[in-house]
């Protein structure tokens, strides 16, 4: 828990997103002053000395001011796990931080191009999620210190629409679930029966266009080539045989990457819903963690002798 404006608040109660996002920080020496860092000096020196050049009849051919402009620099930052509430921000990252330290961070948030800039503070840093595929070690957690207005409500309209739209999304899961419980025989008929009548379509589907493909080059190795009915059958029998040899290795270099890919992504979503799960328990009291275990019980049994 964080303290801000001497009032204790749980993280944990605060609407967060999880995405990817573009992160670019760099860590704030408390020693010296913001103003005079070194990634802002030169843009200062450089106003000062335009606005002298245009004093004097425009910028011209100056060594001396080419000398203030800052040299090129290439930054190439990795997409990172980020998790953004209205108050703070958590993110993967190599360098290993400290609580209290302060971060100068711009966001991008991708699926809607959203920048902020702001300032955090480092509230924790702990080891990063194994199964995040982003290969970072820490996960670092800090809260905003200085947002504007301004942002403070773009933030704030983002995450309501994120909002309304993990509602539909959960009520559309929990009217499932509570529809399965309710004629688990009639959901599970009703899924074999989707399932089959899709496999059955897209079976048909590609036999249709299997045999569409070899009428088709029947008729152009014939035309083309000039050969016989036999030769023709053998020519496109090589040439699907080629076709399918291709499809399958495209099938071998696309299907098992993908399937990693779920897999990492389930066990991602399930380390972090059970830390927080973990988390959420801890915090209860003797007597709510006994009354959610027995109301627990009691909804299992009774599902058990009424519903099944």
């Amino acid at each position: 828990m964080i303290e801000t404006n001497k009032a204790k608040l749980n993280r944990r109660l605060a609407f967060r997103i999880y995405q990817r996002a573009n992160l670019f920080y760099h860590k704030i020496d408390r020693n010296l002053s913001i103003q005079n860092s070194p990634d802002r000096e030169p843009v200062a020196l450089i106003t000062r000395a335009s606005q002298r050049q245009t004093e004097i009849g425009g910028i011209s051919d100056d060594p001396s001011f080419e000398a203030m402009l800052p040299a090129s620099e290439s930054l190439e930052n990795d997409t990172l796990n980020v998790n953004i509430s209205a108050g703070g921000i958590a993110f993967t990252c190599k360098e290993k931080l400290q609580a209290g330290d302060y971060l100068q961070a711009r966001i991008l948030l991708l699926s809607n191009m959203t920048k902020i800039t702001t300032c955090c503070k480092v509230v924790f840093c702990k080891s990063s999620n194994p199964y995040e595929n982003d290969r970072y070690p820490y996960l670092i957690g800090a809260r905003f210190v200085n947002l504007a207005a301004a942002d403070q409500d773009l933030l704030n309209s983002y995450l309501e629409k994120c909002r309304k739209q993990q509602f539909v999304l959960n009520g559309l899961l929990l009217l499932a679930i509570i529809a399965f419980l309710a004629m688990p025989d009639q959901a599970w008929d009703l899924t074999l029966a989707l399932g089959h009548y899709l496999l059955e379509g897209t079976l048909h589907l590609l036999h249709v266009l299997f045999e569409y493909l070899e009428f088709a080059l029947d008729h152009v190795v014939e035309h083309l080539f000039h050969t016989g009915l036999h030769q023709t059958q053998v020519i496109v029998f090589y040439i699907l045989l080629v076709f399918a040899s291709a499809g399958l290795y495209w099938l071998w270099r696309i299907v098992p990457p993908a399937c990693r890919r779920f897999f990492q992504t389930l066990c991602g979503y399930y380390s972090r819903k059970r830390a927080s799960l973990l988390y959420s328990w801890g915090e209860q009291t003797l007597g709510a963690k006994i009354g959610i275990l027995l109301l627990g019980i009691v909804l299992t049994v009774c599902y058990g002798y009424f519903g099944i």
